[in-house]
């Protein structure tokens, strides 16, 4: 493709803190994990912080620490990556799905307290394309039902601030570093923050094997896996953060970029920007009138060389493994048959956007 859908930004600082690391022969467990975890639990203003090898790792070690278990049900979206939800799956916990609300595409939360059962004992939220959940409603279910919070933060890497509230209501956060994210730790990678330090101690041991975290560290104290992150990945991760910054803000600038020239296109409409929040731009979208309208301007983009995703996201219960889940969540079927992802990327041009506009003005016309 001539446009592709992501590209991660690498630039000659991340090769220098690989070729710092290959030199010192310390590949894992060491300062640079250590310092990551230490900088980016600053950074989202957070007291600690745990690496993990992916977001996906991430959000099972928390679900453990949180003290899900099986016969439990937990609140979720079934507008995510099945990643979220396969998290529950692994603990043989059952997620209840809400329907999600179809501008923000977010778990409905008015919907939340109908689904409240004796067996409810959480939600994992999951900010999707990097908006994060109103948290107002939320923390007023917390209390009311003594539920706890698990927050997918894995498409929405973002500082702490009052106008960006990830991170804010859940006892544990998850964030994910893959190629597509805003920012990434070679590839791969995930970080787990909380306040809470019994959390950071548990997810740190189940990591890393369920180890103790006393000298006797070969004393294994729980069960754990292999869910550390490499010094080399956290390495690039240090440098990523470091300009982390500017690339949120360039990623801002595409989409509003596309938002100037899409937002009077008939057939579609655009992301919503809503008040209560800044939106960290993990990806941007589109959402058609019709599924057959949508596939056209795929295929024509495919065709001019850019690549798009019809693929983000069918209603989790579709999948085998979920046929046995709460079903009927008619946003959720309607909008992912609708939706349409673009290319998005910090080295994007003006004109990579404008070419990409075009092709789906040229579409739009031709139907």
């Amino acid at each position: 493709m001539n446009i592709p859908l992501f590209k991660p930004y690498i630039g000659h600082e991340e090769m220098n803190a690989v070729s710092r690391v290959l030199k010192s022969k310390k590949l894992t467990r060491g300062q640079e994990v250590e310092g990551f975890e230490k900088e980016f639990a600053s950074y989202v203003g957070k007291k600690y912080a745990v690496a993990v090898n992916s977001g996906t790792s991430g959000l099972h070690v928390s679900v453990r620490a949180l003290g899900w278990k099986q016969g439990d049900e937990i609140i979720t979206t079934p507008f995510s990556y099945i990643a979220s939800s396969n998290a529950l799956l692994y603990e043989n916990i059952t997620p209840v799905f809400v329907d999600i609300d179809p501008n923000t595409l977010n778990i409905d939360v008015n919907k939340i307290e109908e689904k409240i059962t004796a067996k409810t004992k959480g939600i994992m939220l999951v900010h999707v394309f990097g908006l994060p959940v109103d948290a107002a409603k939320i923390k007023s279910l917390k209390e009311k039902h003594n539920l706890t919070v698990l927050e997918d933060a894995c498409e929405a890497t973002g500082p702490a601030g009052t106008d960006f509230l990830v991170s804010h209501i859940g006892e544990a956060s998850v964030y994910g570093f893959h190629e597509n994210k805003q920012m990434t730790t070679c590839g791969e990678g995930g970080m787990i923050v909380t306040d809470d330090i019994d959390i950071a101690e548990k997810c740190r041991s189940m990591r890393d094997q369920g180890r103790s975290m006393k000298k006797d560290w070969i004393k294994n104290v729980i069960l754990g896996y292999n869910f550390r992150l490499t010094e080399v990945q956290a390495a690039v991760g240090r440098e990523q953060l470091k300009r982390l910054d500017s690339m949120l803000a360039k990623r801002e600038l595409v989409a509003n970029q596309y938002q100037n020239l899409l937002s009077s296109v008939d057939d579609l409409r655009t992301p919503l920007n809503p008040a209560y929040s800044k939106r960290s731009w993990f990806v941007y979208f589109v959402i058609f009138e019709t599924t057959e309208m949508r596939d056209y301007v795929h295929k024509s983009l495919g065709e001019a060389g850019i690549s798009s995703s019809v693929n983000y996201f069918p209603p989790i219960y579709y999948f085998p493994m979920y046929k046995d889940c709460n079903r009927g969540c008619n946003n959720t079927e309607s909008i992912s048959k609708l939706i349409l992802v673009l290319p998005m990327f910090y080295e994007m041009t003006d004109i990579d956007i404008v070419e990409v506009v075009n092709v789906i003005k040229s579409a739009i016309s031709k139907r």
